[in-house]
């Protein structure tokens, strides 16, 4: 009972209520893959041979210095609820979900260690029977992060970190449920920890950032701006990663001007999560 009603809170907490009628979800309640059963690889993935069976997803949370990450809670989101596992002292983990599903794979932000620790997020997406191996999970650590003015200040503009810059309003930016607006910060991700993105489809990276705070929602477009080499002229898009479902938002159509990539006036993001910029 007590791990259904904290299920459910965080299922609240990430946007969604429950299913009303899947009673607690019993069915595919995801655990974490202990020490015994699963087999890190040196890569940092656990080899196919070390799996469970499928449908779900498995992996293993990792720290910026490769060290494995655990006991930490990790969630999978989809649109309707949050299953939420734990990852075991070799970072791995496991979540039984039944395809076809888009998830959010995710942990939270940890504001209480040195140095801060960001939310980790990446997409996947299950189409069959089959277990996806998610491979490593790599954790952000934060910087410290440029505090928020009062609303009487806006628009203000805030040097999150790692070359980043947003242009928001702080009256228009709510936090998730329980979370503070205390500062703003801003970690890119080397892109050998990049996750997967699909939907990206023959777009190409140029840059992603984890923000915090993160899953704040904004009702008005945040401006972005980034350092970047890209040729004067070169278009380019920003998105947000859904901590919801994984999916990405609308794009945000940009511009580099060889030094920067900005955001076209009167456009912007309007979630704090994982920023995609892509060309």
């Amino acid at each position: 009972m007590r791990a259904r009603f904290l299920m459910a809170l965080l299922a609240i907490a990430c946007g969604d209520a429950p299913p009303a009628n899947d009673g607690g979800m019993d069915a595919g309640e995801p655990d974490a893959i202990s020490g015994e059963d699963a087999t890190v690889g040196e890569d940092g993935s656990i080899p196919d041979t070390g799996l469970p069976p499928g449908p779900g997803l498995a992996g293993v949370l990792r720290t910026e210095d490769e060290a494995p990450l655990g006991p930490v809670m990790v969630l999978a989101c989809l649109a309707t609820t949050c299953y939420f596992g734990e990852s075991a002292s070799d970072g791995s983990f496991y979540f039984m979900i039944e395809p076809p599903a888009e998830i959010a794979l995710k942990t939270l932000e940890d504001l209480d260690t040195t140095p801060r620790r960001g939310a980790s997020l990446a997409p996947v997406v299950l189409t069959d029977n089959n277990l996806v191996n998610v491979g490593s999970i790599y954790v952000p650590n934060l910087p410290a992060g440029t505090p928020f003015g009062p609303a009487s200040q806006d628009p203000q503009t805030l040097i999150a970190g790692d070359g980043l810059e947003l242009t928001l309003n702080r009256g228009d930016l709510r936090p998730r449920l329980g979370d503070l607006l205390g500062d703003l910060a801003a970690r890119a991700i080397p892109e050998a920890h990049l996750p997967a993105i699909p939907e990206l489809g023959a777009e190409q990276i140029v840059a992603v950032y984890a923000i915090h705070p993160f899953g704040a929602h904004s009702s008005s477009p945040i401006a972005v701006r980034a350092t970047s080499t890209l040729a004067a002229g070169t278009p380019v898009r920003f998105r947000s990663i859904s901590e919801i479902d994984g999916r990405l938002s609308e794009p945000a159509e940009g511009t580099a001007d060889g030094t920067f990539v900005t955001t076209n006036a009167g456009v912007g993001i309007t979630e704090l999560s994982w920023l995609v910029i892509s060309r």
